[in-house]
């Protein structure tokens, strides 16, 4: 009977586990979850064992609390954010644990003192409890995946910062009435079953509140990238337009040229052959190598969100006199990455890459996208003033290689990298040259 107990809990702890994991988005190999797994019930057995029993009521908020500083190292990953996913899991197992033996199972005449003594019921109580509580994380799934990259609005951290309180509040006062009855031997089960009802309601209201909150962000942020996209859109289909009637005024102009030319053929007369070479043929390659005609290399791209933010800051860095190239040599689409975060990324690169060209003594940038083996690559390479740029504390929040406090941009760039393992960034500077190559694995 110990053996199977014992298993029973191994059992028990694997899939809470597993619950926690799957909240936070995190994979770990078979090795590593044993060792979590190994860790889980030597903690239980240590504070079962230690003489100030007070504490081992809370040992399961306390080592997934440990678990979850230990397993987010992320340095953007809030503290806030850290106990969320700590609390989460064990909160819900707590309220739909005694949801169950308070209001479900004495529906079927089953009392919570018929639960302490029969195993079978406690043990299908527990996986009932563990199965509720994967249903409801799969429910709000989609919305803290989305708090899971760390980038907060300020008024889901606030959310974010009075779920853990409600969850703190409710853990405390739940084990320690639980504490009061098991060493004073006075009953707290009408209390507690009060306590289930009012943070049950609490609960969900929280969750809910915090998913439409998540889901207005994120559609403010949609909204927000559509506005950009539409102006960017408009900016290219100018420029098209710009393109279009340049190339038919060329056309037309070289059919009067061609109409002269033909003339002075037919009359064998040098002359007016010589004047309309001088006077226009002999320039006219100027306007075909045109930078502005790079344009067109961007029908490549069959993401309009990329093609038109390029073209917005290939026609913004023209305007500022930059020399500027595309270099986008096959059809590409996006792969491996989101649109949103790629997007993010790139116009960070782009924008500081035209304002440390601007200030280079020739100002000089080219951009690169295309597909290479498994892989896609996008780079940006700009002119610098410094003939050499130290590196390896750009991306720390508040440092950059244009002054003081000036740095979020790239901060965020290594933040928004974090959340993809099939990417990787190479910076480099060198001869009045700066460098950002991404990297992009596409995914199988």
């Amino acid at each position: 009977m110990i053996i199977f107990l014992f298993l029973l809990t191994v059992v028990s702890e694997c899939f809470n586990i597993c619950l926690f994991l799957y909240l936070i988005n995190k994979r770990v190999s078979i090795g590593h979850f044993l060792i979590i797994l190994f860790c889980r019930i030597a903690y239980t057995k240590i504070c079962n064992s230690l003489s100030w029993k007070f504490l081992f009521y809370f040992n399961e908020e306390i080592f997934y609390l440990l678990l979850s500083f230990f397993i987010s190292r992320k340095p953007y990953l809030q503290s806030k954010l850290k106990i969320f996913n700590a609390l989460l899991p064990t909160t819900l197992n707590n309220i739909s644990f005694r949801v169950i033996i308070f209001f479900i199972f004495p529906l079927f005449g089953i009392s919570v003192e018929t639960i302490k003594v029969n195993y079978l019921i406690a043990v299908s109580s527990s996986f009932l409890t563990i199965l509720l509580s994967f249903l409801l994380i799969k429910l709000f799934k989609e919305s803290f995946g989305v708090i899971q990259k760390g980038r907060l609005a300020p008024l889901i951290s606030k959310s974010i910062i009075i779920a853990d309180i409600i969850m703190i509040a409710y853990t405390f006062t739940q084990q320690y009435l639980v504490y009061l009855e098991n060493t004073t031997h006075t009953s707290t089960l009408i209390i507690r079953k009060l306590i289930v009802v009012i943070y049950l309601v609490l609960f969900f209201i929280m969750l809910i509140f915090l998913d439409r909150n998540i889901r207005a962000t994120i559609q403010s942020q949609l909204d927000f990238q559509k506005d950009i996209q539409l102006s960017h859109l408009t900016n290219y289909n100018k420029q098209i337009e710009n393109l279009y009637q340049s190339v038919r005024s060329f056309r037309h102009d070289y059919a009067n040229i061609l109409t002269t030319l033909k003339l002075g053929i037919d009359q064998n007369d040098m002359a007016i052959v010589k004047e309309v070479y001088d006077s226009v043929l002999k320039d006219s390659d100027k306007h075909l190598k045109s930078k502005t005609f790079d344009l067109t290399r961007l029908i490549n791209i069959e993401d309009n969100t990329i093609k038109s933010l390029l073209a917005a800051k290939f026609l913004e860095a023209e305007e500022n006199n930059i020399d500027i190239s595309l270099d986008i040599p096959e059809t590409i689409k996006l792969e491996g990455m989101e649109m949103v975060d790629f997007i993010t990324v790139i116009s960070i690169f782009l924008d500081n890459a035209m304002e440390a060209s601007i200030q280079s003594d020739i100002p000089k940038m080219h951009i690169g996208y295309f597909n290479h083996g498994n892989k896609q690559i996008f780079i940006v390479q700009n002119s610098t003033q410094e003939e050499f740029i130290p590196i390896s504390s750009l991306f720390e929040r508040g440092v950059s290689s244009k002054g003081d406090h000036r740095g979020i941009g790239l901060a965020n760039v290594r933040n928004i990298l974090d959340n993809y393992q099939n990417i990787s960034l190479k910076t480099e500077s060198m001869t009045f040259a700066f460098t950002q190559e991404l990297n992009i694995s596409k995914k199988a």
